[in-house]
């Protein structure tokens, strides 16, 4: 997947507050990460989200908070989303708003993947960045589930805390540390970020600004991610596809068809216009991933043949010597950045 995901400059005002507010100028920073400098001036400017996520990293390092994502969430405006902002702010449950940012989350952040699932009285809310080349993004997991902390408090409350929160990443800071911080208990090295919370939550009432505003930003928002969605080559859209069905057992050409809305033979004939086969764009999807969770992670090998679809272990070391001429261990040795497991 090509490093051309992107986020709006609305989301970069909880750090432009924080910058600004320790003396600071964000746009000199922004120049070190690729953020264009109008960026700082107008919410609506698209950037890259490797930018986003690099000045993020950046401005903990320089600042030294280690916690710079968590506490720049709550300082971030929905106003400053756009038209998902004003849906959000219109949206009359805590489950409302939820679904809408998971639906919508494309139409300020691409290759992103937002869910929100319900089990046996959990309420779980999943974020990930879909392009494993993005990395790493420490920072970013932290702030958007401290943004997503923030939405949910408007209905539940100042004092509401999730009862899980987990983070992809490894801890910068002690666990004690970060349970003071967060408010509940914390999880790292997991295959995602999520929150979880009780399945009530869902139906707790949120303060509208507008009250019959809610289906207006639906529609408008539903009619520009439908046109921003032809604009893409149907092998990105593929990519996505398959980003977001590895690790649930539905990155086959089968539901990837499905998703994108083709018939599996459908798709074939599409890719082949384009000089693509299926297999090669999965297994190319697969790689990045394996590459990243074996640089960047301390997950064993099993876990990742797991994360990737493989049948078992055997599988996935198979193909990923197939692709790089060496073992997913041997790479691990000479590459990772994590203890071995």
């Amino acid at each position: 997947m090509p490093r051309s995901a992107t986020i709006i400059s609305g989301a970069l005002s909880g750090l432009q507050s924080m910058l600004i507010d320790k003396g600071l100028e964000p746009a000199a920073l922004g120049r070190q990460s690729g953020v264009p400098i109008d960026a700082w001036h107008d919410t609506h400017v698209e950037i890259p989200l490797c930018s986003f996520v690099e000045i993020y990293e950046q401005g903990a390092a320089m600042l030294d908070q280690p916690g710079i994502g968590w506490q720049t969430g709550p300082r971030l405006s929905l106003h400053d989303l756009g038209e998902l902002g004003d849906a959000l702010l219109t949206a009359s449950t805590v489950g409302s708003a939820l679904r809408t940012f998971e639906r919508f989350i494309k139409f300020v952040q691409s290759e992103t993947d937002l869910q929100l699932s319900v089990e046996d009285g959990v309420a779980t809310l999943t974020y990930r960045i879909l392009n494993p080349d993005i990395w790493p993004r420490r920072q970013d997991a932290e702030f958007t589930l401290s943004v997503l902390r923030e939405l949910i408090r408007r209905g539940a409350g100042a004092d509401w805390q999730p009862d899980l929160i987990c983070f992809e990443h490894t801890s910068a800071r002690p666990l004690s540390i970060w349970a003071e911080t967060a408010g509940g208990f914390c999880l790292f090295d997991c295959e995602t970020n999520a929150l979880s919370f009780p399945e009530r939550v869902l139906s707790a009432p949120m303060p509208r600004e507008v009250e019959d505003g809610h289906r207006n930003a639906l529609a408008s928002l539903s009619q520009a991610l439908a046109s921003r969605s032809h604009t893409k080559s149907l092998t990105a859209r593929t990519r996505t596809a398959i980003y977001e069905g590895l690790g649930s057992g539905a990155s086959d050409q089968e539901a990837v068809a499905r998703r994108l809305g083709l018939s599996r033979r459908s798709l074939h004939r599409h890719l082949g216009e384009e000089g693509l086969r299926f297999s090669t764009l999965l297994e190319d999807c697969r790689y990045r991933i394996a590459r990243h969770a074996l640089v960047d992670t301390s997950h064993s090998l099993a876990q990742i043949a797991c994360e990737l679809d493989y049948s078992d272990q055997t599988a996935f070391e198979r193909a990923f010597k197939r692709k790089t001429g060496i073992t997913p261990k041997q790479y691990r040795l000479s590459y990772s950045r994590t203890p071995a497991r």
